[in-house]
């Protein structure tokens, strides 16, 4: 009796402690849109959490950056957004930035994912507001987003923000 073997399961490759990783986000039409590198502080698999530490180069398409934040990430390897914690140097949190963007891909040193112009940002004192309607509206038209990259964006926004009202995680480590 023949037997076939057994395909292997996808395997996403997990980054270890310390590693540095790259992120390198474009536009719907792969145009580069922003480049940071990072560390990874962990990977179970599925969330990826890595820093980026206050002043260090982001290259945008608007030109080299450096955030005043230090920065904790939060990279959902099946989820329609990203959390960044960011802080001052040595002081308390100054807010959560949350991007809506397509689920990443990683390969164990370049984290890549599609910008899809929606944000929301969290405050600490409960303040929440969601960012970029404007410019999801005109790349929707412009790129031509297809209707349940729309539904899923919009959707991510609202898990963003009750996720954010009901202090789950990350809103829960202030």
């Amino acid at each position: 009796m023949y037997h076939r073997p057994m395909k292997q399961p996808f395997c996403n490759p997990v980054a270890s402690q310390g590693t540095r990783i790259l992120l390198r986000a474009t536009k719907y039409d792969g145009a580069a849109h922003w480049i940071q590198p990072f560390t990874v502080v962990s990977d179970d698999g599925v969330l990826i959490v890595a820093q980026y530490r206050a002043r260090t180069p982001i290259f945008t398409s608007r030109g080299e950056f450096r955030s005043p934040y230090d920065s904790l990430v939060y990279f959902w390897r099946d989820r329609w957004y990203n959390v960044f914690r960011l802080s001052r140097p040595n002081c308390p949190l100054a807010l959560w930035y949350c991007n809506i963007t397509t689920p990443p891909s990683f390969d164990g040193r370049h984290l890549g994912y599609v910008d899809l112009d929606l944000d929301v940002a969290v405050r600490p004192d409960g303040d929440i507001q969601l960012l970029d309607q404007d410019e999801f509206e005109l790349h929707q038209r412009k790129y031509g987003y297809p209707p349940d990259m729309i539904d899923r964006a919009e959707r991510a926004a609202i898990e963003v923000r009750d996720l954010a009202l009901r202090h789950g995680f990350p809103f829960s480590e202030g």
